[in-house]
């Protein structure tokens, strides 16, 4: 029987799967004759599009079920208030859920699979290598946090790797999400916290961003390290 995860595990598990077929995506060009190299990066593509498509799916589906349950509380309440039993039957809710799953599968835009952050950086490797000076000049218009050429995975505030970072979309740097909102909550006009950050507008919850380029360059780090 396969194994059942719990529903708060599911999107976390998903995650994972996409970081580790990025872990081995860049270990390819070590472990791999040249002319293998592209089976296995397509074969890594349709794995992480599989990856995509349930990420997708799980998402619709929590949507789904929160409308499926405000209909059926509606109707319920309507009936109530009529003096009548409840009706709802288990098969008019499954197949009210399917339908609802079909319209939220419906408002995404063609080709959404190959426009995910993971996906898009698998690249052929010959346009990797090629790449690599405008990769690094791209580091910076993605809000990378960057001294020199170096990117920081450290947050300056906690000394510690930044392992669920947030990014300042005025000044572009970097913070870990839990020091940043602590700090916030203790004092409404917190800063900038970078030494040499020339923002001085105090930092709103919608300023900050999920930083996904800084989380996957740290597990990019972490992939070649463990060769």
């Amino acid at each position: 029987m396969a194994q059942r995860y719990p529903v708060s595990e599911i999107a976390d598990n998903i995650k994972k799967g996409k970081d580790k077929i990025i872990q081995v995506y860049d270990m390819l060009p070590n472990f791999c004759l040249s002319e293998e190299i592209p089976g296995l990066l397509d074969g890594l593509r349709n794995a992480m599009k599989d990856y995509v498509m349930l990420d997708t799916s799980h998402q619709d589906l929590k949507t789904s079920k929160q409308k499926v349950i405000q209909l059926c509380t509606e109707k319920a309440e309507r009936e109530i208030h009529d003096g009548m039993k409840c009706s709802t039957l288990h098969e008019e809710i499954n197949q009210l859920l399917k339908n609802t799953m079909s319209k939220e599968l419906e408002k995404h835009s063609e080709g959404f699979l190959e426009r995910d952050p993971l996906y898009v950086t698998m690249k052929d490797f010959n346009q990797t290598e090629t790449s690599n000076i405008e990769d690094q000049e791209m580091d910076n218009e993605d809000g990378l946090a960057v001294t020199g050429e170096t990117v920081q995975i450290i947050d300056p505030y906690s000394k510690r790797e930044f392992s669920n970072p947030v990014k300042n979309s005025r000044c572009k740097h970097s913070y870990e999400k839990e020091i940043i909102q602590s700090l916030m909550a203790a004092n409404k006009n917190t800063k900038c916290y970078w030494m040499g950050c020339n923002n001085r507008v105090p930092i709103r919850a919608d300023d900050l961003v999920p930083d996904d380029e800084l989380k996957r360059h740290i597990t990019r780090m972490k992939a070649r390290a463990a060769i």
